[in-house]
């Protein structure tokens, strides 16, 4: 496919557009220096001009320094529309004071979570507890009837006994502690 600027016909005007440079059209020189109608359509002159001949606005490409090679650093709220730049504050302004109540309470359900699972944990470990105090108490009793004495086995089943008794005390400590915690927490929210 032949350059259109090579052969242009002689009703229409050179490359450049302008009637009056058609014997500058015709030196390689000068015609170098134009640029063909469809490389201006797409903007890709070379000439720093945008698609029609115009030439861009200069913070186009350049806010934030990007783009227009560094000449320009245009802040971003200065290159960008007045109203674009009101309506995204606002926005952001109603979001974030909206926020503060649903966040307070998602924190507050994961604070009250977090002290359920105090209280469970503290529940299973009293419930172990019990159960090893009450299958060494059994074992103990009845090394106490087979062998018709009490030492070793009476110790054994008091210190049994004794951590059921630290086991529900600190249930009672775990619970009591969740529970201000969470107090505390909804209070300060």
């Amino acid at each position: 496919m032949a350059d259109e600027n090579e052969n242009p016909p002689k009703d229409t005007p050179p490359a450049g557009g302008n009637p009056a440079d058609e014997q500058g059209a015709a030196d390689p020189e000068k015609a170098e220096d134009k640029a063909s109608p469809a490389a201006e359509a797409q903007g890709g002159a070379g000439d720093g001009k945008a698609a029609g001949g115009d030439t861009p606005p200069a913070n186009v490409g350049t806010a934030g320094g990007g783009g227009g090679g560094g000449a320009n650093n245009t802040p971003l709220s200065t290159a960008l529309n007045p109203q674009i730049v009101q309506a995204v504050g606002t926005t952001n302004h109603a979001v974030l004071n909206g926020a503060g109540p649903g966040a307070n309470g998602i924190a507050y359900q994961k604070v009250a979570q977090a002290a359920a699972y105090a209280v469970q944990d503290s529940t299973d470990y009293m419930r172990n507890i019990m159960s090893m105090a009450s299958a060494t108490t059994g074992v103990a009793l009845q090394k106490m009837l087979v062998e018709k004495t009490t030492d070793p086995y009476a110790d054994i089943i008091k210190a049994a006994t004794q951590a059921v008794t630290d086991a529900q005390q600190t249930f009672t400590n775990v619970g009591t502690a969740s529970s201000g915690v969470v107090k505390d927490f909804d209070s300060m929210a």
